[in-house]
């Protein structure tokens, strides 16, 4: 159960990089953030 928790701890943890990454990446290249978000909210 323990090396479960674990897991998905370093699971989430690689997740929440990757987006944060690719958020960093947005806002470098100029792009328009909210633009992205309503086009992934429809």
């Amino acid at each position: 159960m323990n090396d479960d928790v674990k897991l998905v701890a370093a699971f989430l943890a690689l997740n929440a990089g990757v987006i944060a990454l690719a958020f960093a990446g947005y806002l470098k290249g100029s792009m328009n953030i909210g633009a992205v978000l309503q086009h992934l909210a429809q």
